[in-house]
């Protein structure tokens, strides 16, 4: 966040401390940790390989235990995928899980886990990401679209959520917490303008095109019948608890779209 200096320590997927909630708790002693973030539940989830998933959910716990043992918060970043998307209207937090495949059941295994072992816990599920680097919805549209391939485009509704975006929000959460509030439990965030999954690869096909990455009378977008998945969530808990208002993914893609082609 422009204007802020935040002092941190990052800890990588692959460190051994994360295995243990003794290592965590003595390096949270160390570093005189009063809040942790895990962004890494994304990573350990992603795909389906079954010793992944439960070292993911291992870590997960032992971060949760060592949170507790330390008295720190724990901001666990989730997402909506354990929401099937066959309502109306949008997925407010108290809404029970209604989609049953395995990587939502993970990623609500581990939300239990910061839930029931984490006193201060906060679980922040977000939409689907978009950002230049790793593996999120802007940049699985701009390979295909750079590969030639027709891109085929249900016409399902979503909130693509800039990480940049999703960065301001856990900023805004943290300085709060550290002032003293308490507000623990689900949030959910995601940009503030639903769209389908066509009108955003024609707007990443806009953007890219000017830099000639793509060439635009090549791309052929293919609008096919949706599945009625229509995952919109609702951040009204957000906002009465935080502030913290939706932005438009609209305005971050040219950010986003210029990175990436750089």
């Amino acid at each position: 966040m422009q204007g802020r200096d935040l002092p941190f320590v990052s800890i990588s997927s692959k460190d051994p401390v994360l295995e243990s909630s003794r290592l965590l708790e003595h390096s949270f002693k160390v570093h005189g940790a009063t809040q942790v973030v895990n962004l890494l539940s994304c990573e350990w989830f992603a795909g389906d390989d079954p010793a992944r998933v439960k070292k993911g959910l291992l870590l997960v716990k032992s971060l949760s235990n060592a949170c507790r043992a330390r008295n720190v918060a724990l901001l666990h970043v989730s997402d909506g995928s354990m929401f099937a998307g066959r309502r109306s209207g949008a997925y407010r937090e108290k809404d029970a899980p209604d989609r049953k495949d395995d990587h939502a059941l993970h990623v609500l295994h581990a939300e239990s886990h910061v839930i029931k072992r984490t006193p201060g816990h906060i679980v922040l599920r977000s939409g689907p990401l978009i950002a230049s680097q790793g593996d999120n919805l802007f940049t699985r549209v701009m390979r295909q679209l750079e590969r030639g391939e027709v891109v085929e485009c249900p016409d399902d509704k979503i909130c693509p959520t800039p990480a940049v975006d999703l960065a301001r929000v856990i900023v805004a959460i943290i300085l709060q917490l550290a002032c003293g509030a308490q507000p623990w439990g689900a949030y959910h965030y995601c940009s503030s303008d639903a769209t389908s999954l066509y009108h955003f690869a024609e707007a990443v096909t806009a953007l890219a095109s000017q830099y000639g990455r793509i060439r635009r009378e090549s791309v052929e977008l293919r609008d096919v019948p949706g599945q009625e998945h229509n995952v919109i969530l609702n951040c009204h808990r957000l906002l009465g608890a935080f502030g913290i208002k939706q932005r438009a993914w609209r305005a971050a893609l040219p950010s986003v779209v210029a990175e990436y082609c750089r």
